[in-house]
């Protein structure tokens, strides 16, 4: 008897956790994600529900789903239209980064149980982009990565594994092309 009653506390739980996602998805992502909505009130929005945003250079269509306490962007970094943050684990993007339009990070990873089966359950793996990141228009930047400072993803590059050192990658899976300097900027 007890153990049906907890498990109907927990299903009534989960419902009220997925409503409140719902609700929460609905207004972070419809209401200001919309073109409507001035940037300096989408900035105080995200900040309301949790994202540790300190740029109001977010363009219209930006869609977040997971928890937005795992959404940290830096300061002067700009995400332009319809980019994807899917927060299931940490996402930090460092300060001064240009993000092109449609650019997705991806953090879910479902792990291949002793079994041999995939798990339907997904683990958040941190995603870091360093400071002065510029990423291409539809990059895609997946599970566990880490960027560089002062790196380049080229549009539509899928960034499978970290981006170690300053350089321009690029390509499926995205690969160094080549080391770039870092030249200082004047005081």
């Amino acid at each position: 008897m007890s153990e049906t009653r907890s498990l109907g506390r927990r299903l009534r739980d989960q419902v009220h956790i997925e409503l409140w996602a719902m609700t929460v998805g609905a207004i972070v992502n419809g209401v200001l994600g919309s073109a409507l909505v001035p940037r300096p009130l989408r900035l105080l929005g995200y900040r309301a529900f949790g994202a540790r945003v300190r740029s109001g250079n977010i363009f219209p269509g930006l869609r977040i789903y997971g928890t937005l306490r795992n959404v940290e962007i830096g300061r002067r970094t700009f995400l332009n239209a319809e980019c994807y943050l899917e927060a299931v684990g940490p996402i930090t993007i460092g300060e001064g980064c240009q993000f092109g339009p449609q650019v997705m990070i991806v953090t879910s990873h479902h792990p291949t149980l002793p079994d041999g089966r995939v798990s339907r359950v997904a683990q958040g793996r941190p995603v870091v982009i360093g400071d002065r990141v510029w990423v291409g228009a539809r990059a895609q930047i997946l599970p566990g990565v880490r960027i560089a400072d002062d790196s380049v993803i080229a549009a539509g590059a899928v960034v499978a594994r970290d981006c170690p050192v300053p350089g321009v990658y690029a390509g499926v899976p995205a690969r160094l092309v080549r080391e770039t300097t870092v030249v200082a900027e004047p005081a």
